[in-house]
Formats: structure tokens, sequence, C-alpha cells
């Protein structure tokens, strides 16, 4: 399990580009140990929605990359994704909200042939010179 809240400090972008509004999300790492087909799942007090990226996740580009989203709605506001995930693949989980200026604490739940790794990313710019 991963827990986190979206504040007034948590990043922002506009998730349609033509939409001026400012969502908060958060970026994590997603680390698979075993090949197969992975279920992430949120938790929390807000609607929430997830992305799942290949590679990595450009604010200003949300569509670029783009490998797995969250479908059908899950009960309460939360969201459901079941991807097939490899090893040695860079993958990036974006939690953000449904609606803009919402903020809240949130819990992320994984499932599947073996354990993953999720781990919180900084700044856009500060990830992007990494690689």
């Amino acid at each position: 399990m991963y827990s986190s809240a979206l504040t007034a400090s948590s990043q922002m972008y506009s998730p349609t580009g033509c939409d001026l509004s400012n969502y908060y999300y958060e970026a994590m790492q997603v680390k698979v140990t075993q090949v197969g087909y992975y279920t992430f799942s949120s938790n929390g007090t807000i609607d929430i929605h997830g992305y799942i990226y290949n590679n990595n996740f450009d604010p200003f580009n949300p569509d670029r990359n783009l490998y797995a989203q969250s479908g059908n709605r899950c009960p309460n506001g939360q969201f459901g994704i079941i991807t097939y995930l490899q090893m040695d693949t860079t993958y990036i989980l974006i939690v953000t909200t449904s609606s803009p200026d919402m903020t809240g604490p949130f819990s992320i739940f994984v499932s599947g042939p073996n354990n993953v790794i999720l781990n919180h990313m900084g700044e856009y710019l500060y990830y992007l010179a990494k690689q």
C-alpha cells in the first residue's frame, strides 16, 4: 500500500490542454519485479483518476506515452486499472483529481503476480534530467 495526499503544494497540470483549470497530481515510479497483469486501485476521501505512462510523463502533453488509464469508475469516486507490465521498463503512475483544485489523502493498492515498488517522484523537470 502507498499512502499520500494531494495538497495545495502538489504539482499541477491541465489534463486536456484545452482546459485552463489546474489539477493537482502526484507521480510515482512503478518498479515491477515480475512480468504479468497487475491491478492498481485507490481509496481516498476525494474523487481521483489514475493513469500509467510508459517511460515518462509530460504534464504539458498528457496523452504522450499514455499506457493505461482507469476505465469504469469504481464506487465512491475511486479508480481501478488492470494492465500487463514488464520488467526493465519505466512506468509512471499519475494520481490526479477528477475536478480542479481538489485536495485530500489517498492510498494506492497493487495486486499481481509479485510485489511492485511505488516511489514518489519529485518535480517533473528533475526526473527528465535524470533519464
